[in-house]
């Protein structure tokens, strides 16, 4: 088990900012390597602390993925604030922008979004109902940016359209921005590219 239960809570600044800065370290690592290939040592040595330190605030390197998951979902909440604010011209552009904004954000987070995505499925208790209705309510908020041309949609149920078209997008960039050359993204040759289009022009066809 690698929940919360493996983390010693911080009781001081001193101590907080110390753990702040072994996720620090921890993301400077995975911009150079895959979580499974970072030791604890790299870790602590990046971060200007000894490993007895390490040892003193978590159990082992899994512990680190709470905190990793929050600190994306902390970026994910800006990132949909900003795409909240946002307006276009119709429903057509709306997913298209949507799809293109969801590539960019994946993009940008992809070293961090393997290993929470990877980890997730073999340590599933670090993302607990309250982590997950989080997200639930994020992918709501996106669905929410499409829902505003309802008018446009012909669709008998658009919110349960819309939330397919949301299951769609992020499942399917994820993929092509994850594993590009791994089944099932492989069943696309499109590039990352042709394939948002391609995938917005399905998604329009579905709700009209």
């Amino acid at each position: 088990m690698i929940g919360q239960k493996t983390i010693i809570e911080p009781k001081q600044a001193r101590s907080k900012r110390t753990q702040q800065k072994l996720l620090d370290a921890l993301h400077s690592c995975l911009e150079e390597k895959f979580f499974e290939n970072i030791s604890i040592q790299e870790i602590a040595q990046r971060a200007d602390v000894s490993v007895g330190s390490y040892y003193r605030r978590f159990r082992n390197k899994e512990s680190l993925l709470p905190m990793l998951y929050d600190d994306f979902s902390n970026d994910l909440e800006a990132w949909i604030a900003s795409l909240e604010v946002k307006h276009y011209g119709n429903l057509h552009d709306a997913i298209y922008s949507v799809n293109k904004e969801i590539w960019a954000f994946l993009d940008s987070k992809r070293s961090v979004l393997r290993t929470l995505h990877i980890n997730a499925r073999i340590y599933p208790d670090f993302v607990d109902n309250g982590r997950l209705q989080r997200r639930r309510e994020e992918y709501e908020r996106i669905a929410q940016v499409i829902l505003r041309y309802r008018d446009e949609m012909t669709t008998t149920s658009a919110k349960s359209a819309v939330s397919m078209v949301i299951h769609t997008c992020v499942n399917g960039i994820l993929d092509k921005v994850l594993y590009p050359d791994l089944t099932p993204a492989i069943a696309s040759g499109h590039s990352i590219e042709e394939y948002v289009q391609t995938l917005s022009e399905m998604q329009y066809k579905y709700l009209t």
